[in-house]
């Protein structure tokens, strides 16, 4: 008798962070930080998606390349685990031919990037933090920029706020990975992205869907790259204490020597192009803030005239003129309210 083929999930919910490419049989578990941008954009390719859709989003992306970051909703074909039926996941395993990966990253220079993409060149929902004594200053010397690095480590504040302590960019790797909860084919590094690119490869020769090159545009969300000084003065020492789940568990993978190394100053063009990111997102933000409000308002209109139109049919429906004063009336304003919002989305 042939053995059950082994379950994707060990009794674990089926995550939302999953990305499934059910005509090429792949499972992909996204975790921030670690080339995500990078490998969303690969898989939406692979699943043959509208990648000009993702375009369109109103979030306060810095790039077009960042948008794939953006609603779910946007991924056509590309579902997440919990949508599928049981009956589907239980088809889904490494033993059927799947390939089930994720990407991990040591945690010095992941939480490195985090804070910088999201706190040193301000991110616009991270803009809530302004006010907290930990939050970085506008980077005008390396000096001032390692201090606020150091100064967030020490607050360690996802550990404490309630909305951070949910952000799956400043939490372990092992919370999005799930590594005891899912069987994979293989978890990656991300130093050895080419292993992923070349066992990917061959599994998509195996289902009959081979490609010569993959799609994996980069997208570099760090201006001001990791140097030895940033880990100086006991840093990476505490950053093993908060991210141990990770050491534990994927430690052996990961030397803090192979960080060491290489330059020790940025130049002063990188510390004007990491301001340059933060005065621009500022903008982008505000742009967003706009847009989402326009949208809004744009929705609320057509909802009104909607509502107007319904109440002209119920009352006219008791008239010999369904086209009466009343019902022109309303139409008519309703059709203006929405013909103003649209030209202030058309910037007129």
């Amino acid at each position: 008798m042939n053995a059950a083929p082994t379950p994707l999930l060990n009794g674990i919910p089926a995550p939302g962070n999953s990305f499934v490419v059910w005509d090429k049989k792949i499972v992909y578990m996204s975790v921030t930080k670690v080339a995500c941008t990078s490998l969303r954009w690969m898989v939406a390719d692979l699943a043959g998606e509208d990648l000009e859709l993702f375009y369109s989003a109103l979030g306060a992306q810095q790039t077009r390349l960042m948008t794939i970051h953006g609603d779910r909703t946007r991924w056509q074909r590309t579902p997440q685990l919990f949508q599928l039926s049981e009956e589907q996941r239980s088809q889904i395993s490494r033993d059927n031919g799947w390939f089930v990966f994720a990407v991990v990253r040591d945690p010095w220079s992941r939480i490195w990037s985090a804070w910088q993409s999201k706190f040193l060149v301000r991110h616009s929902f991270y803009e809530r933090f302004m006010d907290e004594p930990w939050f970085p200053a506008v980077p005008s010397s390396q000096k001032q920029v390692i201090e606020d690095f150091h100064t967030f480590l020490e607050a360690k504040p996802w550990t404490t706020d309630p909305v951070l302590s949910e952000d799956v960019h400043f939490l372990p790797q092992v919370h999005s990975v799930r590594p005891q909860g899912v069987n994979y084919s293989r978890v990656y590094d991300l130093r050895n992205l080419a292993d992923l690119f070349t066992d990917l490869k061959a599994h998509l020769e195996r289902v009959g869907h081979p490609v010569d090159e993959l799609y994996m545009p980069r997208a570099n969300e760090t201006p001001l790259p990791l140097i030895p000084p940033v880990l100086g003065d006991g840093a990476a020492e505490l950053i093993e204490q908060l991210y141990a789940a990770d050491f534990a568990e994927y430690g052996d993978r990961w030397s803090l020597d192979t960080l060491l190394t290489g330059p020790s100053a940025w130049s002063d063009d990188a510390l004007r192009h990491a301001a340059y990111h933060t005065v621009a997102n500022e903008r982008i933000g505000d742009l967003s803030k706009q847009a989402r409000m326009y949208r809004r308002k744009y929705r609320n209109a057509m909802k009104r005239n909607r509502d107007l139109q319904e109440i002209v049919a119920t009352r006219a429906a008791g008239r010999s003129d369904p086209q009466s004063g009343l019902g022109r009336l309303a139409a008519g304003a309703g059709r203006r309210v929405v013909r103003r919002l649209r030209a202030q989305l058309d910037g007129r």
